[in-house]
């Protein structure tokens, strides 16, 4: 056999034969290289041979789309020593294994990019080979270096069953995600990062209604708490959508005329003929008018240049809220934004948003329907955090050098 195929399947001990192709597979035979072997009980070499059995196949790659099988020959040997036979135990595969380790790892770097149904084909394997060698990596990696600064987020795994997602914010990375929304769980995952590690968080970001904020931040009692803005922008829309069912319900719901879309736009993404739809509902619904222009005040609120500015625009629109005559769904927001405003008005010490953990939601939603659900919450978990890892990290971890 050439120099290449023998350095390209490189298994100690043993030398490639031949090789046989078919439609489905690549069939590599083997040859033992070895007149000894070790004994596993006494350690001691031997070169009696008690039997030569049949061939041993074990899947050990893909290759153009096909399976690469390796087949060797089950030689047995009689431990002068131990008196007991023995049998020839090679290094790339384990005992009663079907397939090498190296199967294993480039199945689990196709999971990283494709369902279990898509590699099970592909990889002629099993859901549970899968799993298993999926359930055996372990996610407990350190924090990135230097500062940091984390998002915590909730994310659907069910009906009713929901998950905490944990990012770091400033390297764009996926930390952790936690089985269940609850105060244990959460104090539980805090608990086992190092005191190194802890020391490092300068800013905490939430969206306003997430319920563990308290238990997380005592235990960083030296980081600033950041309330996303784009919760505190879709929180006002929410209210003036609800003001605006009462005002004018029948109006907005044909063609161009989404009223409660074009609403939430900020001025300068309407279009000319958005814009003279508006105009034309606020001319008949004067209230509508006043609404839209505290959204878009709020809007222009984070583009202030410093918390300075963006406290006194912060105060105006609160004013403005309270002037609001008659009944309004509105009115709350006013007291809400008194409540959170250091929260608020922290935003402009980074411009730390929760955005790149509403991005990873957005791809855990897509794996999600591409592997049609879950049933194990272990397996979920890994899967997600195999998707978010880069492929040269990946094959760095699992893959042999």
């Amino acid at each position: 056999m050439s120099y290449f195929i023998n350095k390209f399947f490189h298994f100690k001990g043993y030398e490639v034969r031949k090789v046989n192709t078919s439609s489905s597979e690549y069939l590599v035979y083997l040859s033992s290289r070895r007149k000894t072997a070790m004994c596993p009980r006494c350690g001691k070499k031997s070169k009696t041979v008690f039997a030569n059995g049949g061939q041993r196949k074990v899947k050990h790659s893909r290759y153009e789309g096909r399976v690469v099988t390796i087949v060797f020959p089950k030689k047995r040997f009689t431990c002068q020593h131990c008196k007991r036979p023995f049998s020839e135990k090679p290094d790339f595969v384990e005992a009663r294994a079907r397939t090498t380790s190296n199967f294993a790892s480039e199945a689990v770097c196709a999971l990283s990019r494709s369902s279990f149904s898509t590699v099970c084909e592909s990889y002629q394997t099993s859901y549970s080979f899968l799993a298993r060698s999926l359930l055996k990596i372990k996610f407990d990696d350190p924090w990135p270096g230097g500062e940091l600064r984390l998002g915590f987020d909730e994310h659907a795994y069910g009906k009713r069953h929901m998950m905490i997602t944990v990012c770091d914010l400033k390297n764009h990375k996926l930390l952790a995600i936690l089985p269940h929304y609850t105060k244990e769980v959460v104090i539980r995952y805090l608990e086992s990062r190092t005191e190194e590690e802890m020391s490092r968080v300068t800013e905490l970001c939430f969206d306003m209604g997430f319920k563990q904020q308290r238990a997380v931040e005592s235990f960083f009692p030296q980081a600033q708490t950041v309330i996303d803005k784009f919760h505190v922008l879709f929180y006002c829309a929410n209210l003036i959508d609800a003001d605006r069912r009462i005002i004018c319900p029948g109006t907005g719901r044909y063609k161009y005329e989404n009223l409660r879309q074009n609403m939430r736009k900020p001025d300068w993404k309407l279009t000319e003929k958005q814009r003279e739809y508006l105009f034309k509902v606020f001319n008949d619904y004067p209230e509508l008018k006043t609404r839209w222009d505290i959204y878009q005040s709020l809007g222009k609120f984070y583009s202030s240049r410093n918390k300075d500015e963006g406290r006194k625009r912060l105060k105006e629109i609160r004013d403005d809220i309270e002037k609001l005559e008659g009944r309004s769904y509105l009115k709350s927001f006013a007291g809400t934004l008194k409540r959170l405003e250091d929260e608020i008005l922290n935003y402009f010490d980074n411009r730390t948003t929760n955005a790149y953990t509403e991005g990873v939601h957005t791809k855990i939603k897509m794996i999600k329907r591409t592997s049609y659900g879950f049933k194990n919450i272990d397996i979920y978990i890994k899967k997600m955090m195999l998707s978010f890892l880069p492929f040269l990290v990946i094959s760095s971890l699992f893959l042999p050098h």
